[in-house]
């Protein structure tokens, strides 16, 4: 029986201090690339302002029950974050504010309309 308290053991797995190639993190098949670049690459996707809100003003109408979950398919209400996700999205607008381009602030300005609206509602 060993002595191990329980809980977490973390490990880096940056592969730092090791050749590279070594290690189940190191392998790469043909056509895939190796080293930082590699995952600041994948990680890159088309992520800009307007996808932040539209994720914000997602999770808003989930919680208002008036989408189901994508993860679970079920549709729940949780006023309490609707509300946060609404007021983030406001918070951003006042924040943000003179540094948007005309689009950016047409659509964080009729989010929060629509949001609002359903939250009234619902």
């Amino acid at each position: 029986m060993e002595d191990r308290k329980k809980g977490y053991t973390f490990h880096d797995k940056r592969g730092r201090g090791e050749d590279p190639g070594q290690g189940p993190e190191r392998e790469a098949s043909s056509g895939e690339m190796e080293g930082p670049l590699a995952s600041e690459t994948e990680s890159q996707t088309d992520v800009d302002f307007s996808t932040l809100i539209m994720s914000f003003a997602s999770a808003a109408i989930i919680s208002m029950g008036k989408m189901p979950d994508p993860s679970t398919g079920q549709i729940g209400r949780n006023p309490a974050l609707a509300k946060q996700n609404i007021h983030i999205i406001e918070m951003l607008q006042e924040k943000t504010r003179g540094n948007l381009t005309r689009d950016e602030e047409t659509l964080m300005e009729s989010i929060l309309y629509d949001l609002r609206m359903g939250f009234v509602e619902s």
